[in-house]
């Protein structure tokens, strides 16, 4: 009976044995994953869509380093147009001559300007003259997509049981809202000229270019009408 027991506890033993060097591996090795997720050694290799239009806020000559010749490397600081999203990317140093500030640039197939994203960053990372920069392509994207703004004046809602979507926007009270509803229904605004002549107190695109910056500066805005927001994982 005593030799039964004892090959009962030295396997029992054995088990556990293998059961905690098999804990420690796995310990070992998602405690690295996370180290080097850390690391330089990682890089974005996001890059922008087809199609999408970037505005250039600022240069940085020496803005980062290559990874396979250790190399100083121009980074730009861009905003993304349609969703207003805040990048950093890498520069091609044989096409930065080419770039210049407040350019707008439409992304193709072939666009060899860019090498990558480096990563997304937040408003308080702008550098000074991105800061002054986004001001003006915010603006210039609200007058070159006239028709996306005027849709959003026609055909704006409630966004809660008490709050028009029209009240988010700066200036905007009760009065000048009714204003807004009550002229877009004969007819429909057409343009940013027809919609202020009809509704004086009204400055759509200094009210839309204050609205995009606040929803940009302010990630914990309960409403967001124009700025993509990504929610954040559990």
């Amino acid at each position: 009976m005593s030799d039964r027991r004892n090959q009962r506890y030295n396997g029992e033993r054995r088990r556990k044995d293998s059961r905690s060097q098999e804990n420690y591996r796995g310990s070992s090795q998602r405690s690295g994953f996370r180290k080097n997720r850390g690391s330089n050694q990682f890089r974005s290799t996001l890059r922008l869509q087809t199609g999408s239009v970037i505005y250039i806020l600022d240069i940085l000559q020496h803005g980062g380093v290559d990874k396979a010749g250790h190399q100083w490397n121009p980074i730009a600081q861009i905003v993304e147009g349609f969703k207003f999203q805040l990048y950093e990317i890498i520069l091609n140093k044989s096409k930065i001559t080419d770039r210049k500030l407040q350019e707008k640039i439409i992304v193709s197939e072939n666009q060899n300007a860019f090498d990558r994203i480096q990563r997304k960053i937040k408003y308080t990372e702008l550098t000074p003259t991105s800061s002054s920069t986004l001001d003006l392509v915010i603006g210039q994207y609200v007058n070159e997509n006239e028709p996306r703004f005027i849709d959003f004046i026609n055909k704006s809602g409630p966004i809660t049981i008490k709050r028009h979507s029209l009240e988010v926007l700066p200036g905007i009270g009760k009065k000048l809202m009714w204003e807004i509803i009550n002229n877009r229904e004969k007819p429909p605004f057409e343009s940013f000229e027809d919609l202020h002549s009809r509704v004086p107190g009204f400055k759509p695109v200094e009210t839309f270019v204050k609205r995009i910056i606040e929803e940009i500066q302010d990630d914990e805005l309960r409403h967001y009408l124009f700025v993509k927001r990504f929610r954040k994982r559990r």
